[in-house]
């Protein structure tokens, strides 16, 4: 007899297996996300309550939140902590597994539920109005930079990269950075930026590898799966640009990165009237050189994580 279990509850969709809900701290209507897991059998045929009962596991992580359930009618229901979510500094993931029995035969689904804070949209940008979140900057802002003097916002865009881009291609997924992943206060909080986005790094090492000792390196060469990593959640992301007469390292959450540079980008990538706009702003970016150079000397991928790895070796299994 084909056998199997669906949750017929109506507040996750997906299956055959595998179960799907999303809670939103500042969207979702509800606090909770409940289900009901029934036995079918071959045809779809709805039989109700599995004979053997269901079985259920704990959740992937505790400290997100409770999962009370009932083996005998499948029934659950998870309840969100968003204080230990929203102390993570980003979106999260929880899950559980169910599996129900009847008679010899047994089947196992997972439910996953997406907890959604939408952090990158807070990402703070260090001002002389002091730290602001990314999307309330405003052409004109100064931002505190490394070098000193404050610099005005000339341009801010930004680009929403959807789930399913994400899933056909992982290297678009962001990079998140703990807090003090680079030292104390770099960043302040949990920090998540593009895998190509550059990270300003001071080091004797540098000085002796490269000849420079300072230095711009790709935030995805400094991923150790533990205090920086690849995230790997379900949710879009917006990623925001802020563009300078002149290229900049400025700090975002504490740490120090770079900001827009138009020269390390293909314009022809850029949509059509984002393309339009810049180059109505700086007409000169039609000529490859024509921005400038960048604020300190940046290395490539593979010399980035030779770098890292002399800063900061790779710790053994």
């Amino acid at each position: 007899m084909g056998f199997n279990i669906k949750d017929v509850g109506g507040e996750t969709a997906g299956g055959p297996s595998n179960w799907n809900a999303t809670l939103d701290l500042t969207l979702s209507s509800s606090a909770t996300i409940s289900g009901d897991f029934d036995a079918f059998i071959l045809g779809n045929v709805n039989i109700g309550e599995a004979s053997g009962g269901y079985a259920f596991s704990a959740l992937s992580n505790t400290s997100f939140g409770t999962l009370t359930s009932n083996a005998t009618t499948g029934t659950y229901t998870f309840t969100p902590n968003w204080a230990n979510i929203v102390a993570t500094g980003s979106d999260q993931v929880v899950s559980f597994t169910v599996t129900g029995t009847d008679g010899g035969n047994s089947e196992t689904d997972t439910v996953v539920i997406n907890l959604l804070i939408c952090v990158a949209r807070g990402t703070r940008i260090d001002t002389m109005r002091g730290p602001l979140a990314v999307e309330d900057l405003v052409c004109g802002d100064l931002v505190r930079t490394m070098d000193g003097v404050p610099q005005p916002v000339r341009w801010i865009g930004s680009r929403r990269v959807q789930a399913r881009e994400m899933a056909l291609d992982p290297s678009l997924r962001p990079v998140r950075f703990e807090p003090d992943a680079m030292g104390p206060g770099s960043p302040e909080r949990a920090l998540r930026v593009s895998p190509q986005h550059r990270v300003f790094l001071q080091d004797w090492r540098a000085q002796l590898m490269f000849g420079e000792d300072q230095v711009l390196v790709p935030a995805k060469s400094l991923i150790n799966d533990s205090t920086v990593r690849r995230e790997t959640g379900n949710e879009e992301i917006e990623y925001f640009h802020i563009l300078f007469d002149e290229h900049q390292i400025m700090f975002t959450e504490g740490l120090a990165t770079e900001s827009f540079h138009p020269g390390a980008y293909t314009l022809a990538e850029l949509d059509a009237p984002v393309r339009a706009e810049l180059l109505k702003l700086f007409p000169h970016l039609q000529d490859d050189t024509g921005y400038g150079a960048v604020a300190r000397p940046a290395l490539r991928a593979w010399e980035a994580r030779m770098l890292h790895e002399a800063i900061e070796p790779p710790v053994s299994p």
